[in-house]
């Protein structure tokens, strides 16, 4: 059955604070029409309600529901974006796909990957379109670094860092209950392991820790994780006659990675966010939740620097939520290939020099809603062309979730000095 093109009517089921940044910042989309809000509130409602028409006027009033089931079943939705807390995912994203509404859900999707594969089957039956909001990977920032290291651009990477310190949630808050949120790296977590997965392969082996304050909260989690890339190098044999063959070998590269999030950062401190990577010829820092701010440093050769400038050169001042994918466009058709970069530079021959750069990126809001844009223009790719599976897949936000749950703490350390393990240390294959 073909399906209309946009804009599309949307329900938005869930109406905390995300919600209410979700409407403003899809609001500026012609491929967006809010159709109706669900939540236990009239105060929750209206603040949604007002966050949308703040950026939209002369709309009409979008219906109110007070339970996110009765908006589901509105016969004039077309896509149901779910931002409830994490433990209604898996039931209410089911009712949306059976009712035939596309489906976007706040991350991580569900409590476990099995749940929400669940549903990703589902949503395939049904033929409707089914994502996760991971929006990392939209912004050009972290783009830019993919494709850096994917090419070698500062050499193999060996090792790299995570460090996440955020503002304390209120004691409470259904965050703090794993039943409902699933512990910070589940209902948090998910971001970055998107965002570590892509940058250096799929994750060989977890293990993950925790510290439990005396109230119970486990507000400190961290996890190591092997993650495992596979690159095929070309490369030219001598052979004894003065002909040269081209081949290709398949190396596998292990990079030992190291997670860190803590929600307890009072609130008049600052928050900070820091992916720090160290590669052969140098380091590569990310900071920013929402990335703001990247540096390189390394020994390079002309060609490295060149390349990385160019690369760096083509990401926008000003937030756009076609970032990523014009630096993705211009890397995919002018960077050339790793090997040829990575042999060069090793060679005892070739000159190398300092390179140091600083990329900046203003207006953290702007950036912020321009991801989460570009996160719902691929739902409604996904909704138009049945092949496309978006740049962050459904599959993807399963092996995120996978991946939470083997980080989820083996050996717990209790403020009263008291230690315990479990056997959750996963090996993954």
């Amino acid at each position: 059955m073909p399906y209309p093109l946009p804009p599309y009517r949307v329900g938005i089921a869930g109406a905390g604070a995300f919600a209410a940044f979700l409407a403003g910042a899809l609001a500026p989309l012609p491929e967006f029409q809010l159709i109706a809000v669900a939540g236990r509130t009239d105060e929750k409602r209206q603040r949604v309600l007002a966050s949308y028409r703040h950026r939209r006027s002369n709309v009409a009033a979008p219906r109110e529901y007070r339970e996110a089931a009765e908006l589901i079943r509105d016969p004039d939705i077309d896509v149901v974006i779910l931002t409830t807390p994490p433990h209604l995912h898996e039931p209410l994203g089911e009712l949306a796909l059976m009712q035939g509404k596309h489906l976007l859900l706040e991350k991580p999707g569900a409590l476990t990957s099995t749940a929400l594969k669940d549903n990703v089957r589902l949503a395939a039956k049904q033929q409707r379109a089914l994502a996760v909001n991971l929006v990392l990977r939209y912004n050009p920032l972290v783009e830019v670094v993919e494709w850096m290291l994917r090419h070698h651009l500062l050499g193999r990477v060996h090792h790299a860092s995570l460090h996440n310190a955020a503002h304390r949630v209120a004691a409470g808050h259904w965050f703090w209950n794993r039943e409902q949120s699933g512990g910070i790296f589940i209902e948090h977590g998910v971001h970055f392991f998107e965002v570590g997965r892509h940058w250096f392969g799929e994750p060989e082996d977890a293990r993950g820790f925790a510290v439990t304050e005396a109230n119970g909260e486990q507000s400190r989690v961290w996890a190591s994780v092997i993650h495992r890339s596979c690159t095929r190098q070309d490369h030219v044999q001598e052979a004894q006659a003065p002909t040269k063959r081209a081949g290709a070998e398949l190396l596998h590269e292990y990079v030992p990675v190291q997670y860190y999030h803590g929600f307890t950062m009072e609130a008049d401190a600052p928050e900070s966010t820091r992916w720090e990577v160290h590669c052969a010829q140098g380091r590569i820092v990310l900071e920013g939740w929402i990335p703001q701010r990247l540096y390189v440093e390394g020994m390079l050769t002309a060609e490295q620097a060149e390349q990385i400038d160019a690369l760096l050169d083509t990401v926008p001042t000003q937030p756009a939520a076609d970032a990523g994918e014009r630096v993705r466009a211009w890397a995919a058709s002018r960077l050339s290939p790793s090997a040829s970069v990575s042999d060069r530079a090793s060679s005892s021959f070739v000159s190398r020099l300092p390179y140091q750069r600083t990329l900046s990126l203003v207006d953290r809001q702007g950036w912020y809603e321009a991801m989460a844009q570009a996160r719902f223009l691929d739902l409604c790719r996904m909704i138009q062309d049945p092949n496309w599976s978006g740049l962050v897949t459904p599959d993807d936000a399963v092996s995120d979730l996978a991946l939470a749950e083997a980080c989820m703490a083996s050996e717990v350390w209790q403020e009263d000095g008291v230690r315990s393990s479990s056997s959750n240390q996963t090996r993954l294959l």
